[in-house]
């Protein structure tokens, strides 16, 4: 039987290449996403068969939906891999966020985490594993991310808290810790993200989609913990531990002061 991979925010960007990734190598795949994903499925489909390639529109602000959904899915084919990539990125000045978008990314980011590992956990069985994709902004500070660092830096916290609970299950976690990739989400902010968080975005450097992709599915087959794709960002997250985030500090003060 295929392996069965779940994929959140599947319908685009990295959930999507990774979706590409593991049809390619026989798995069966279900994306979820807030959207209809019909341009998603028929183009996986033509890479797998249409009999391993599913989707579900899902909000994943909404537990009771996310379960329901989940759990429907979870009828015909009990997860493998959990996959929950479905996240979204405001870029600004901390005092130009307003309240409810404030309140918007870190409902999605990280509240809609922890709602698709509550949906999930039921469906996951021993020799499973749950991935979350968080970002080097979940490891280290920048410019504009007032929003996006803290729901992304909770990610990181919430997927360590559950690698020791789960690992009594049974259940591997995983958690992905990308710099900035070539995706839809950053052209769009790109647009209009300060030039300070331009400039910050140097210090781990930008990554091709499917070099990333290559390089984040390379971690989770090893079931490691924690995968940074890049060297530039390994660097940067090896530097920010050792020196306790002295030298990134100063570096991050330097550009955005030019």
């Amino acid at each position: 039987m295929s392996r069965q991979v779940f994929i959140t925010g599947g319908a685009s960007g990295i959930g999507l290449q990774l979706a590409r990734s593991y049809v390619r190598t026989g798995a069966a795949v279900t994306l979820f996403d807030v959207q209809p994903a019909e341009q998603a499925v028929a183009e996986l489909s033509a890479l797998a068969g249409a009999h391993k390639v599913r989707a579900f529109v899902v909000d994943v602000t909404r537990p009771e939906q996310v379960r329901e959904v989940l759990a429907e899915a979870a009828r015909d084919a009990q997860p493998d891999v959990m996959i929950h990539c479905a996240g979204i990125c405001v870029a600004a000045d901390f005092e130009a966020i307003d309240d409810d978008t404030y309140a918007r990314v870190i409902n999605i980011n990280l509240v809609g985490s922890r709602n698709v590992v509550a949906g999930a956990l039921p469906h996951l069985k021993s020799g499973s594993q749950l991935v979350l994709i968080a970002s080097m902004a979940g490891l280290v500070g920048c410019y504009g991310y007032a929003a996006y660092c803290a729901s992304k830096y909770g990610v990181v916290g919430l997927a360590e808290v559950l690698r020791i609970e789960l690992a009594q299950k049974g259940i591997d976690v995983t958690v992905v810790c990308p710099p900035e990739v070539e995706t839809p989400m950053v052209e769009a902010e790109r647009l209009n993200r300060p030039k300070q968080t331009e400039a910050l975005k140097l210090m781990a450097g930008t990554l091709p989609l499917d070099y990333a992709v290559r390089q984040i599915r390379k971690g989770i087959d090893a079931r490691r913990f924690m995968v940074i794709p890049g060297w530039r960002a390994r660097g940067l997250w090896f530097t920010n531990k050792l020196l306790p985030g002295f030298m990134t500090r100063r570096l991050a003060d330097f550009l955005v002061s030019r």
